[in-house]
């Protein structure tokens, strides 16, 4: 058993290391071939390359202390696992909180809901939907192709009855109280009489197909529902991640007692 949590410990952070050298490998071959990869692809290609080199020489100290039973690399070891457990439980919880909230109004007659900022919690509004941040997340939206499944509504009482998510409510359709007149799926013309609403949005709405409704405020509502979505995700993901975090930094505590001169008993 003295051996055990040290085999553990090396298999653990062998695959922790594969996982870094892969991140690393991408954000590597992202930010090296700026023809090929999209401003979405680039967004993620800093984020790649830092976390996967910290996940690198997180394994490198696991393996290290954990193989030649060097107890001061395996302490910084379970030091930074703890402070990832504590990360992840914040993080979690923080998600939960920022997100906790109901939303969506159903519009009258139509298969979807259209949604406003009010129905989001503040910190999402200013930290998520950004000027700064915004164009990115719009070049994000357009190479994945949201607006794409609208195409099949060929008639405005098919398109009207359509379930639409979020994204393709907000971005890929004027808002209802512009009163715009179907044409296709993603064609629009204003009436005869005019705009009906003041709405920014209604004069933000661009048939042009990679304009669409994209700088439209419901657009952003969309991506925050989806985020909101996400994160709750998220959050529950993280808890089975944490749980997980936590049997390793147990094993590596049993590492470090397994190594000292005198053998303390462990369980693990």
């Amino acid at each position: 058993m003295a051996s055990t949590s040290n085999v553990l410990t090396t298999i653990l952070n062998v695959l922790t290391l594969m996982l870094g050298l892969i991140l690393i490998t991408g954000g590597i071959w992202t930010s090296s071939h700026p023809g090929t990869a999209t401003l979405c692809q680039k967004t993620f290609a800093k984020p790649y390359l830092f976390t996967g080199i910290f996940l690198v020489v997180l394994a490198v100290l696991g393996i290290v202390g954990a193989f030649f039973r060097i107890n001061a690399m395996l302490y910084i070891y379970s030091a930074v696992l703890l402070i990832i457990i504590v990360g992840l439980l914040a993080f979690a919880i923080f998600a939960l909180v920022v997100t906790n909230k109901r939303i969506g109004k159903a519009v009258s007659n139509h298969g979807y809901k259209e949604y406003r900022f009010r129905d989001y919690s503040k910190w999402l509004q200013k930290h998520v939907v950004t000027e700064k941040n915004w164009d990115n997340i719009k070049s994000c939206l357009i190479d994945s192709h949201v607006c794409l499944a609208l195409a099949r509504a060929k008639t405005a009482n098919q398109f009207y009855r359509s379930n639409l998510n979020p994204l393709e409510s907000g971005c890929c359709k004027p808002p209802g109280n512009c009163k715009y007149l179907f044409v296709n799926s993603t064609y629009w013309v204003p009436p005869k009489s005019g705009l009906q609403s003041d709405d920014p949005d209604c004069k933000s709405w661009s048939n042009n197909q990679k304009k669409l409704c994209y700088d439209c405020g419901s657009c952003k509502v969309g991506v925050l529902n989806n985020m909101r979505h996400l994160w709750r995700k998220f959050a529950m993901l993280n808890f089975s991640i944490l749980v997980f975090v936590i049997v390793i930094y147990s094993i590596s505590c049993c590492a470090i007692r397994n190594n000292n001169a005198i053998p303390q008993p462990c369980h693990i």
